[in-house]
């Protein structure tokens, strides 16, 4: 079993955008919930404050880390996951 391709959306708030990952197979509507616009931000981009001004949803990290350790939970590797030194 494989993580299913994810895509960066987008939604517009009062404070600008907020973004949200989505499932490639459908991409209005985030893994938090949310309706979203697809975007053309990589996915490896997704919560890199430096890269993109707008707020990260957290729910959406959460979810697709999740989805990580439910394929492979031993093995599995998730960017960030590595302890700060």
């Amino acid at each position: 079993m494989t993580i299913p391709e994810m895509i960066v959306g987008v939604r517009p708030v009062p404070q600008g955008y907020e973004f949200h990952l989505s499932l490639a197979s459908l991409p209005a509507s985030a893994l938090c919930g949310a309706q979203v616009a697809p975007t053309q931000i990589p996915p490896n981009f997704y919560g890199i404050d430096s890269a993109i001004e707008g707020r990260w949803c957290q729910s959406c990290e959460t979810l697709r880390r999740a989805a990580a350790r439910a394929v492979d939970p031993p093995t599995a590797v998730v960017p960030g996951d590595a302890p700060c030194l």
